[in-house]
């Protein structure tokens, strides 16, 4: 049986309401064993962490975050994870990102992708959007985020961009439909959003400015960028359990 590693990295996750917690449990579900990576967090993230034999923990001080700019931050952190899982001899990687969950009817899909051998594997990304129960139908050109990424390889391969996928050679389709990975991003606390965004966007985009649409927008308003009746479907089946009671606390009456 192969042996799989799954990776995430963290960055003040617990003020911009990253559901972290549970996607360090959700890979602690299928993979042998879960590389976090925390960046230099200052905002208590790091308390948020739970001791668990099969989680190995790298901790690195915000001199690091600091020094890198541009969206490759991202995968620069990631990389730094997934390159001590392949040095401790884990053949496979699963990348999940702070905010992002896998369905639990996608457990069984990863582990006889990994047996198969491919090279690396496409999967599927649902991105939620006005509720944790509702999905966006545009195209992919009006869509935030891709709903195809490549997230499960063998441990040579590296992210790059802002890690939403991985660089594979000749990438397998074969579980696409199988493997779902839910992504809550754009379901957090309306609250906290705008500030998240800003962010992302200048502080590690290296946007001179964030999205027009958000000048003087205090609470996140999802229906600036999308309309609730026309872009908008209910998803198809339940959420993955693990996500279940984060989603039901991050419903809005609007």
């Amino acid at each position: 049986m192969k042996k799989l590693a799954g990776v995430i990295f963290l960055y003040n996750c617990e003020s911009q309401d990253y559901c972290y917690k549970q996607a360090i449990k959700c890979l602690l579900a299928f993979c042998d064993q879960v590389y976090v990576l925390d960046a230099g967090s200052i905002d208590g993230t790091q308390k948020g962490m739970f001791v668990d034999g099969n989680v190995t923990y790298i901790m690195l001080n915000g001199e690091e975050w600091a020094s890198q700019n541009g969206k490759e931050k991202l995968s620069y952190f990631t990389n730094k994870a997934i390159e001590i899982a392949e040095a401790d001899g884990y053949e496979y990687i699963f990348s999940l990102q702070a905010d992002e969950i896998l369905h639990e009817k996608s457990y069984k899909a990863v582990r006889e992708a990994v047996e198969k051998g491919c090279e690396g594997y496409a999967v599927s990304r649902i991105n939620l959007w006005g509720s944790p129960y509702h999905q966006l139908k545009v195209p992919q050109e009006r869509k935030p985020c891709s709903t195809t990424i490549f997230r499960l390889a063998k441990a040579k391969y590296r992210a790059y961009g802002d890690a939403e996928s991985l660089a594979v050679d000749n990438p397998s389709i074969d579980f696409h439909d199988e493997i779902k990975i839910y992504h809550m991003g754009f379901v957090r606390k309306r609250e906290v959003m705008v500030s998240k965004i800003k962010h992302m966007q200048e502080k590690v985009f290296g946007m001179s400015e964030a999205d027009p649409k958000l000048r003087g927008m205090m609470i996140f308003d999802p229906w600036a960028w999308f309309d609730k009746e026309e872009d908008l479907e209910l998803i198809n089946e339940p959420l993955p359990e693990i996500i279940k009671g984060w989603a039901d606390a991050r419903v809005y009456s609007n």
